[in-house]
């Protein structure tokens, strides 16, 4: 029987169109893995290729967002496929364990490769990247130093010259809640409302952000780290830096993305050994190599594009506190204007 990999296509709404494509091949004894991935469009399948051929199993990926996958999941209940559930933003997590998708899993492998803050207690999930959410500037009209704190991109001096992604992108909905769970609700408002009304320039993506800023259509924006990495590695010489914001409080915003096996799996040893695979230090660093992230594992050495921007200091997620206040974040992005 060939063994092979199949990546599945994108999701719409909780429809899945699969396009097959085998990726490896080799002998073996039928064994089958189902994984629900929101890190498809990564092109990270090397890893999922060298697991399928090392184990001999058949290595099914469906690839869809963190929201549509969590919804498919939710909806097939016990008729799921799926045995990992590979997802972005720890809120993600979180909403999969509350709603009884995941199952527990102790292993000391993890325990070793993961930090106790990037975990759950239990053993529902575990990271497998970081990314952290920080502003962006111009070196060629913002000064090195000009702008450290998230509460800058609302200084007046900026009007006009402020590019956001979209509010409805999960990344700034999580940044909001986290800020919610732990500033509360008025002091997240005067931040949002001082950012608005610099009448910011919104924008599709982090990757419009950046770029907007290198062509002189905005001076400062708010990414995710990974997406200047990656545009650096291309451009090394693209007249955008990254500034770590609030060194001198809490931190910079840092996220996650992370894995569980679900609670319906029929092939819970193999799903295992997939988890603690994927969290190797060698995976851990082809991994951050491709997306230009973090590694969980803080032992394992970033990609050169972020070890560039230095050491900082971080604030993770509180992942239940800012899952709770996801739906407050989004009305109070809708009330401010953040749209």
């Amino acid at each position: 029987m060939s063994r092979r990999l199949v990546v599945g296509g994108a999701l719409v709404a909780l429809v899945v169109v699969v396009v097959a494509v085998v990726l490896a091949t080799g002998g073996g004894d039928g064994q089958r893995l189902v994984v629900y991935t929101a890190r498809a469009h990564y092109g990270e399948e090397q890893p999922f290729r060298e697991f399928a051929s090392r184990e001999r199993v058949d290595l099914t990926l469906f690839g869809g967002s963190a929201p549509e996958l969590y919804e498919r999941l939710r909806n097939e209940g016990d008729r799921t496929r799926a045995d990992v559930f590979i997802t972005v933003d720890g809120a993600n997590l979180w909403r999969a364990r509350s709603s009884g998708l995941l199952q527990p899993l102790r292993s000391s492998a993890l325990d070793r490769a993961v930090p106790a803050g990037l975990r759950d207690p239990q053993g529902y999930w575990y990271a497998l990247t970081v990314r952290a959410r920080t502003i962006v500037r111009s070196t060629e009209r913002v000064p090195a130093g000009t702008v450290t704190h998230y509460r800058d991109l609302g200084d007046p001096r900026w009007r006009g010259r402020l590019c956001l992604r979209s509010g409805t992108s999960e990344y700034n909905v999580s940044f909001v809640a986290d800020r919610i769970a732990k500033f509360g609700r008025a002091a997240t408002e005067r931040l949002l409302r001082s950012w608005m009304a610099n009448q910011p320039r919104i924008l599709g993506s982090d990757v419009d952000v950046i770029q907007s800023i290198a062509d002189g259509r905005c001076d400062l924006g708010l990414v995710n780290s990974y997406y200047l990495g990656r545009m650096l590695a291309s451009d090394p010489n693209l007249p955008v830096a990254l500034e770590w914001a609030d060194q001198d409080g809490r931190g910079t915003h840092v996220n996650l993305s992370g894995i569980g096996i679900t609670r319906y799996t029929r092939h819970r040893e193999l799903a295992r050994k997939l988890v603690e695979y994927l969290t190797r230090p060698s995976v851990q660093e082809e991994l951050v190599r491709n997306n230009k992230e973090f590694p969980a594992d803080p032992a394992v050495p970033g990609p050169p594009e972020l070890r560039r921007f230095g050491t900082f200091k971080r604030d993770p997620i509180d992942v239940a506190g800012a899952a709770r206040h996801l739906q407050e974040a989004l009305a109070l992005m809708e009330e401010v204007g953040w749209r």
